[in-house]
């Protein structure tokens, strides 16, 4: 079938709520990867497609077409986490050393950040001298020898990219199907064995309800098994931020404290460990649990952290790139602290420097911000709710986080963060 009929033949199908055969599909998302298929064509399907749906088998077929549209690696043995990004989000930095040093090998490959989401490569790119760029030979041998590494997604699933920017510019980016192949097409890609979906919902999140986070938790577990991996998926909070500190250096100084044993929110270790467990229940380990608890306090978590740090480049992990202009925002009342807002928190950090406006976009590495107060708190008028680092707009992201505060005269509950599991 030529890509012409074949896209031409799909929009009339899905316009009417009709159903895309395997075939169908794999030649639409090949001739729109080498350019045989305009955008115009392709942007009319996935307008069909965000209205209509798309029913289990299409998604699922679509999936595979992306996944295997550029190179495949294999690495059934590793474990992988996936998140659909958050602010302040430091669980790759926190609970994959501690899954390598169990004994589970981790082969990440991983993006940069866009708008309020960090990417793990960007907070990885702190360390100086760090390299995310390692040949695939090289990535191997390291992932064998070390039993960690994480480098640069490059030319993963160049369909899910192509198609993921011309989503982004139609207005189809919060369709269900679309979202569920997209991650997991460059997921199936990187070839991982146990894979776990760390889905964030609330205001700093992509899905803003449980249910929401939910139903995308089910249908990227359901793809990844009938892609042969072993996965599940948990939901976790994103109204507020993940742990203090959110921009890349001050996550990874973060990080650190946590890996050596120093007091950290205890959202951010409850998280971490939870995570590292979770992982290490699905490579099938004895006592994940235990497993977790003993690899922080015997350090041997820290030491992996730093292997793996050094195998690719790092220096001294003490010796950060903080920003030394430091302000620190101050309550406006007194208050239960009952939202520190995620997104607000975010664009501050973003406004700081510390994130892209859009790709391509250098980034602050010592910019970000550190939040002083935890929902639940009692705080004072006056008193340090956060730390601002770095130079640029300072005024600006004062304004945010001053917003982003919510204070309640009544006492406040935290919210767990950790909200379901599958």
């Amino acid at each position: 079938m030529s890509h012409a009929h074949a896209i031409f033949d799909a929009i009339e199908i899905k316009k009417l709520g009709g159903e895309l055969s395997e075939e169908v599909i794999r030649t639409v998302v090949a001739g729109y990867t080498d350019g045989a298929v305009p955008d115009y064509q392709m942007a009319a399907l996935l307008m069909a497609i965000f209205i209509q749906g798309m029913g289990y088998e299409e998604t699922l077929a679509l999936t595979r077409s992306m996944a295997d549209s550029g190179e495949h690696y294999s690495f059934p043995e590793c474990v992988d986490k996936h998140s659909t990004g958050g602010v302040g989000d430091k669980v790759s930095l926190t609970a994959l050393p501690i899954v390598a040093a169990c004994g589970a090998p981790v082969a990440k490959l991983s993006g940069r950040g866009l708008g309020t989401t960090g990417g793990t490569i960007d907070k990885l790119e702190s360390i100086p001298s760090f390299s995310v760029g390692l040949s695939e030979e090289r990535f191997r041998r390291q992932v064998e020898e070390v039993g960690m590494a994480i480098i640069e997604a490059g030319d993963l699933a160049p369909a899910d990219k192509a198609i993921y920017s011309l989503r982004d510019t139609t207005g189809t980016v919060d369709s269900l199907p679309l979202i569920g192949s997209s991650i997991v097409s460059k997921k199936a890609a990187t070839g991982a064995g146990y894979l776990l979906y760390d889905v964030k919902r609330g205001s700093g999140a992509f899905m803003k309800t449980t249910e929401d986070a939910r139903e995308l938790a089910e249908l990227l577990v359901r793809l990844s098994e009938d892609l042969g991996i072993k996965a599940s998926a948990l939901i976790t909070d994103m109204d507020n931020p993940l742990g203090a500190a959110v921009g890349n250096a001050l996550e990874v100084r973060e990080s650190v404290r946590f890996l050596r044993g120093e007091e950290v929110l205890e959202d951010l270790s409850h998280e971490a460990s939870y995570v590292a467990a979770r992982l290490l229940e699905l490579k099938g380990i004895n006592d994940p649990e235990g497993a977790v608890q003993n690899a922080i306090s015997s350090g041997a978590a820290y030491e992996k952290l730093r292997e793996f740090v050094r195998a690719q480049g790092g220096d001294a992990l003490d010796d950060l790139p903080v920003s030394k202009e430091v302000r620190e925002v101050t309550a406006p009342r007194g208050g239960n602290v009952a939202r520190f807002h995620a997104l607000g928190i975010g664009r501050a950090a973003l406004t700081l420097g510390a994130g892209r406006e859009k790709k391509g976009d250098e980034i602050d590495h010592g910019a970000g911000v550190e939040v002083l107060v935890k929902v639940g708190e009692k705080i004072e008028g006056g008193e340090p709710v956060a730390r601002l680092y770095g130079g640029r707009n300072v005024e600006r992201a004062e304004a945010l986080v001053r917003e982003a505060l919510e204070l309640s005269d009544e006492p406040v509950d935290p919210a767990p963060a950790i909200l379901d599991s599958l």
